[in-house]
């Protein structure tokens, strides 16, 4: 079972991970959970491969909405079960603020945050920048970091699915290109 929790708005998504595609008991077992106040989703996630990873590619919804939404700083983030989200929103929030402060943006720079799961990090620095472009390999963190960009009417900032070393060299030969120079 893993449950994610919203510090600051006290939603709560449970998701259950099986090894099958079937969940015995499923409706009883929504309609129990969905008995405690906080609840505003349970998914399932299915993950038939037998290794070390806690969590499969497959998710359902069983009930509610496939995501919590919580708050680090002044910035609101979506949060479905396949998303990295730091456990600690108060002192991620210190930490970032400390991390915004250090890198003393003026408003003209163009911020690279590479693996950037569903863009804490980036959003976060969109404030004082003048352009943030995010990269992650999940597909899913990404469409989660374009819609918390959305939903904080964060318009500067841009997501990229893809490996890291393959997209920023990708990026900057097709802007070169567009300005008419030749990467050396």
């Amino acid at each position: 079972v893993l449950i994610r929790y919203g510090f600051f708005t006290d939603e709560m998504m449970v998701c259950l991970i099986i090894n099958g595609e079937k969940l015995p008991g499923e409706e009883a077992l929504v309609k129990s959970l969905r008995q405690i106040p906080e609840a505003v989703s349970v998914m399932v996630n299915v993950n038939k491969k037998r290794n070390n990873v806690i969590l499969g590619e497959k998710v359902r919804l069983l009930w509610g909405q496939p995501y919590i939404t919580d708050k680090i700083g002044e910035i609101s983030y979506q949060i479905s079960p396949l998303s990295f989200f730091q456990v600690n929103p108060y002192q991620t929030g210190r930490l970032y603020g400390k991390a915004l402060e250090y890198a003393q943006l003026s408003g003209n720079e163009t911020v690279w945050d590479l693996y950037c799961g569903i863009g804490t990090i980036s959003l976060f620095l969109a404030k004082q920048a003048k352009k943030v472009y995010g990269v992650e390999i999940v597909p899913q963190a990404i469409e989660d970091a374009r819609e918390n960009a959305r939903l904080n009417n964060i318009a500067n900032a841009e997501f990229f699915a893809g490996k890291a070393e393959e997209v920023l060299p990708d990026f900057y030969a097709k802007e070169s290109e567009r300005l008419g120079h030749k990467l050396t």
